[in-house]
């Protein structure tokens, strides 16, 4: 029976095909290119994939490959022809291929291997659409990242280590006794390899091991074990290095809720970026004591900003400051000095040198009274807080043996 009415159906398709009455619900299939073939097999699963990019290496958020790729081949390179990302002329050239070839200098070799396919998949579909010149005339859509360039190079992995520099690395100098390889040997020999969390001489390194073991939660950097271990909010063997709202942790915090904010792509618009700090500082090993601190002060913030004598008299802008909390059972505060200057100044690149000219200065003294700056770490210390001055003169000899002592000044 099969037999029979197989030729028939076939020979009744062909007379109805004649005459154009070919049943609908069977078209003839439309052949499929070498250019078609290549971008269903191997951008297609780009665009579809959920793992990160070869972009990713330079960029901590903003740009991806995928977001080259739109979900049909014509759209995709008439897109990428017309935003200038693909040469007709010389496909090899396109600048979408740059793009991907692009290296940082510290790259794993995964990522590599990564780089090296996707290269190679867009450079074969690139080299033959472009052998067919009605690819480019198809509807262009926007394509690539659409995201303004301020945001993007903002999140650029470059500058993301400029700020960690900036505002973490500048401060491990107070941690390194127990986190630093060439000082924490008995901190080793009791807890492990894992304390030895700063490497030396290498702040791209540091950070990746603070993002690896967790220090850092990108998810909520508040509760970062980065912030809650120096201020003792989680036990810390170290004893307490930082209060909520000092300078140490206002700079911190400026890292990580950045930090946060590009990981979950929240900035849309150079409006949501955060402000440049006016300022750059540089812990040093240059103490200063105050005594005969009264014990009503006892546990509050007392903070100390330090302005230089100069030939038009004190400075415009402060050259120094320090803060922490008040011993006032031994009526005493100490700590050492932050180097500060302007940003872009001539003073701040003399600040690199860790030191202080010697001679005359003012210590002008602001004590948090209400604990403001616990409530509200954003909020800063101004004339509400303002204790009084204290002029005196130093050779500023680095080190906890030579610390400069002042004595507080009297109501």
């Amino acid at each position: 029976m099969l037999r029979t009415c197989f030729p028939v159906a076939v020979t009744l398709l062909f007379l109805l095909s004649a005459v154009g009455c070919a049943p609908s619900s069977l078209p003839a299939d439309e052949p499929t290119t070498a250019s078609q073939e290549i971008f269903n097999k191997r951008l297609l699963p780009i665009f579809q994939s959920s793992k990160p990019s070869s972009c990713t290496e330079c960029h901590l958020s903003g740009v991806e490959l995928k977001d080259y790729i739109l979900p049909t081949e014509s759209a995709t390179f008439a897109s990428l022809v017309k935003a200038g990302m693909v040469d007709m002329k010389t496909p090899a050239n396109s600048k979408i291929l740059q793009f991907i070839q692009r290296t940082p200098e510290k790259s794993p070799l995964v990522r590599k291997e990564v780089r090296e396919q996707e290269y190679e998949a867009f450079r074969a579909w690139i080299e033959a659409a472009a052998k067919d010149p009605q690819m480019a005339k198809a509807a262009a859509r926007p394509i690539g990242p659409q995201l303004p360039d301020e945001v993007i190079r903002h999140a650029r992995k470059d500058r993301v280590l400029a700020s960690f520099v900036d505002n973490i690395w500048t401060e491990v100098g107070r941690c390194a006794a127990c986190h630093s390889p060439d000082r924490n040997q008995k901190q080793v020999k009791e807890h492990g390899e894992s304390v030895s969390w700063i490497t030396l001489n290498d702040p791209e390194a540091t950070l990746g091991y603070m993002l690896e073991a967790d220090l850092i939660d990108p998810d909520k950097p508040e509760e970062s074990l980065l912030l809650q271990k120096p201020t003792l909010q989680v036990k810390h063997g170290g004893g307490q290095k930082m209060v909520v709202g000092d300078r140490s942790y206002k700079q911190f915090r400026r890292f990580l809720d950045d930090y946060a904010a590009m990981t979950h792509s929240r900035y849309q618009s150079p409006d949501d970026l955060p402000k440049q700090n006016e300022e750059v500082s540089l812990v040093t090993d240059i103490w200063l004591k105050i005594v005969d601190v009264p014990k009503q002060y006892d546990q509050k913030l007392l903070q100390v900003d330090l302005y230089r004598q100069t030939d038009g008299g004190w400075s415009e802008y402060r050259v120094a400051t320090a803060d922490r909390l008040v011993f006032g059972k031994q009526n005493l505060w100490q700590e050492t000095l932050s180097l500060i200057a302007p940003r872009e100044s001539k003073w701040a690149e003399q600040i690199s040198k860790k030191q202080l000219p010697p001679g005359k200065y003012q210590a002008r003294i602001y004590i948090d009274q209400s604990g403001k700056l616990q409530k509200d770490y954003q909020q800063t210390l101004g004339p509400e807080d303002f204790i009084g001055t204290v002029d005196f003169e130093s050779r500023w000899q680095p080190g906890y043996g030579k610390m400069t002592k002042i004595v507080f000044p009297k109501p």
